[in-house]
């Protein structure tokens, strides 16, 4: 007889049952209960202080040599070294005056340098301000304005930035500028203003370090911040997320959540489910495209690696051949960002053919439809998962995985054991399932807030403890998540509702097709109509005609593009890996008012 297979609520039960490693407590949180794990770390600290001493003789670390080392110049960088460093460095910020509570800014790619500036500011009991590094100047002065870093820590690139701004971030209230990088290869002019620093020698008083390391004056408190992460700010200058120690620390047990109910979905015992939690046998080696300052890299990746011993192997910059040399090269198991980075090296045919990932993790931005697949086909033993998480949310909250996502491969999944979820309607009352409203969640891995922005608070924040994340989507009769749009990303053609996703996964079915981007050019009869940029796979080559003739045969009517725009290259996103769909936009109606709003091909589209 057929075992009858699990439903997700009592895999969930099962998993977080007490006595068990997921068991929940509830605790107030933003003002009203909330449900945590019981057994997460109590801060960041305890956190990444034991993790590094744990896997100590690990390497942490792959990593290009700074400028003006040659870019294929590489080093590494072990856990017990930058836990030195970053003792070493808590102890010279506390020496600048630097306390519990104060911020301290980081900003810069990806490096052991950023990492070491992270630890050591939470060490102190300061709170990390964790900067864009791709943001123009402006955002960024409206970054360090808005959190009045005490001490601003950067890289070579950004150091540069901020010598040209640092008259402007000085009268924001930013603190003095500082780079881990060796900048005395640059012109004088391009880093004035701002001091080297050298994490491995700094001059401190070994006090200091005592202190630090016995923890005097660095207590912190589970509701205390821990950081400060931004919005993308792809439609208006960043948002500072208040991010608590509880809060952030969620995702150590949240992150092993969708390999737990894989397992039990597929029928494996629940002690085998549970055990999925522990480090693995062997560090694994995990290729970091994602950037540190955005939540997916630093609490959704980075937080795991630390847990593991894991070895991260950073990039000097995104690219493709780079990216599969490095993964034959470190022996790469795991690839996390988004799906944008895993389409990619997919369609490369770059990699050997008998090379295998043990998981590839994406979210972030909706992947086409098709991915699953995709991977499925040519990883067919890997791990896959697909998680739906926010700056807000610090990280993951809803997740499918397994031979759930490959069944359902337009599903965005379930939330979390500690998370909840609900769509509601225009007067955010909770609608029946598979009706289309907005997405709101809640849970114990929600952020406190937006930092100095009543207003925002007041809009996102409903007193009862959800969080309107402003995405609009249905949830089935078994509890899955299914998202059509962002509410302000949605086309209206004649009042008629269309989801860009809708557009987006039909072109992309095309393999001739990367990446789609739906955006609404203007009407006169119809209000606005489905427009859509594309990029083609390496080696492809399409009109807008035959793009359009293939997506036609995958839409209803109003959902059909009567226009398109062919990219030179790849569709323009954010560091973040998202689209830039303003910058899309912009282009795709510039181009149809100078062709006339006149439609491609024969008008297949009705009332």
């Amino acid at each position: 007889m057929t075992k009858k297979q699990l439903t997700f609520a009592e895999c969930d039960a099962l998993l977080t049952a007490p006595g068990t490693e997921f068991e929940m407590v509830t605790v107030m949180e933003n003002g009203s209960p909330q449900r945590v794990w019981k057994n997460a770390p109590p801060d960041f600290r305890t956190f990444f202080e034991g993790s590094m001493q744990k896997w100590a003789d690990n390497i942490l670390v792959n990593e290009p040599v700074p400028e003006p080392a040659e870019y294929d110049e590489r080093q590494d960088v072990t856990y017990g070294q930058a836990l030195d460093n970053a003792y070493r460095l808590a102890a010279w910020l506390r020496e600048q005056g630097v306390g519990k509570g104060d911020r301290v800014a980081v900003c810069g790619i990806n490096s052991s340098g950023w990492l070491t500036s992270f630890v050591a500011t939470n060490f102190l009991g300061a709170v990390p301000v964790c900067i864009n590094s791709t943001l123009v100047k402006e955002a960024q002065i409206h970054c360090l304005s808005l959190t009045k870093p005490k001490v601003v820590l950067a890289d070579v690139k950004d150091a540069q930035i901020f010598s040209s701004i640092r008259n402007e971030l000085k009268a924001g209230g930013a603190g003095p500028l500082y780079s881990w990088n060796d900048l005395s290869h640059l012109p004088a002019d391009a880093r004035a203003g701002v001091t080297s620093l050298d994490y491995a020698n700094l001059k401190v008083n070994p006090q200091t370090v005592a202190d630090i390391k016995a923890r005097k004056g660095c207590a912190v408190q589970p509701t205390d911040d821990a950081l400060i992460l931004f919005t993308s700010g792809t439609t208006s200058l960043p948002k500072g997320v208040m991010i608590t120690q509880r809060q952030g620390m969620q995702h150590v047990h949240t992150a092993s959540i969708p390999a737990a109910r894989t397992a039990l979905r597929a029928g494996a015992p629940v002690e085998m489910a549970l055990g999925v939690h522990a480090p693995p046998p062997q560090p694994l080696s995990v290729l970091m495209p994602v950037p540190l300052f955005h939540v997916t890299g630093l609490l959704a990746v980075t937080v795991r690696v630390f847990f593991a011993g894991s070895k991260f192997v950073f990039q000097r910059r995104w690219s493709v051949p780079d990216a599969v040399k490095l993964c034959v090269d470190h022996k790469i198991d795991m690839v996390s960002g988004v799906p944008s980075i895993a389409t990619a090296i997919l369609q490369s045919g770059l990699l050997p053919p008998d090379f295998h990932f043990a998981a590839l993790s994406y979210g972030g931005a909706a992947p086409a439809k098709r991915l699953a697949g995709d991977v499925r086909g040519r990883f067919p033993d890997a791990f896959i998962n697909h998680g739906w998480g926010m700056t807000e949310a610090a990280g993951l909250h809803i997740a499918i995985s397994g031979q759930d996502y490959i069944e359902r491969p337009d599903a965005v999944g379930v939330a979390i054991p500690i998370g909840g979820m609900r769509i509601v309607d225009e007067n955010r009352k909770e609608v029946p399932p598979n009706t289309l409203g907005v997405l709101h969640i809640r849970g114990g891995n929600v952020a406190k807030g937006y930092l100095d922005n009543p207003k925002a608070n007041a809009e996102a924040y409903t007193s009862d403890g959800w969080f309107d994340t402003g995405d609009v989507g249905v949830i089935d009769e078994d509890g899955i998540l299914y998202l059509r749009d962002r509410a302000k990303d949605m086309i209206i053609r004649g009042g008629e509702n269309i989801a860009s996703a809708e557009v987006e996964n039909a072109v992309t079915q095309d393999p001739r097709i990367a990446e789609a981007a739906a955006v609404p050019v203007p009407d006169p009869v119809l209000g606005e109509l489905v427009a859509v940029g594309v990029s083609l796979a390496p080696g492809m080559s399409a009109t807008p005609e035959s793009i359009i003739d293939e997506a036609d045969k995958r839409l209803r009517y109003p959902a059909r593009p009567v226009f398109v725009v062919v990219w030179d290259g790849d569709l323009p996103h954010n560091a973040n890996g998202k689209f830039q769909k303003n910058e899309i936009k912009e282009l795709v109606q510039r181009k149809w008012k100078e062709q006339g709003g006149k439609r491609v091909g024969p008008v297949k589209a009705r009332l």
